[in-house]
């Protein structure tokens, strides 16, 4: 689609002879409007396949090892940024800790713990 309109006419008049009528040629508007309508395509497209796509997304090898690669070099400061957060909040820390408490409990949420 990059392609000039004399780029177009040459390309046009070494295939078909120049004596051929240039008005059979498309214009720059209908290339425009074609590359509208593709857009529309794969925008809709991409709508109704919007679940399938995002679910082999979040499966990717290549975004798992280039998250483990992320992580691996800004482990530091992922630790760091979490222990300032549990300092800066205690009150959210331990609700946190009291819902992990009562999801991982063998006897059930409604036991009084003995």
């Amino acid at each position: 689609m990059a392609k000039s309109l004399s780029q177009l006419i040459d390309v046009h008049e070494r295939k078909h002879g120049k004596r051929e009528r240039l008005s059979k040629l498309p214009t720059m508007e209908s290339l425009r409007i074609n590359e509208q309508k593709r857009k529309k395509q794969k925008r809709d497209w991409y709508h109704r396949n919007k679940e399938a796509v995002l679910t082999q997304q979040r499966r990717s090898e290549k975004k798992k090892k280039s998250q483990k690669e992320w992580y691996a070099n800004n482990k530091e400061m992922c630790i760091a940024k979490s222990k300032k957060w549990n300092e800066n909040n205690p009150s959210a820390r331990k609700l946190i800790m009291e819902r992990h408490k009562t999801k991982n409990n063998p006897k059930g949420a409604w036991s009084n713990g003995s």
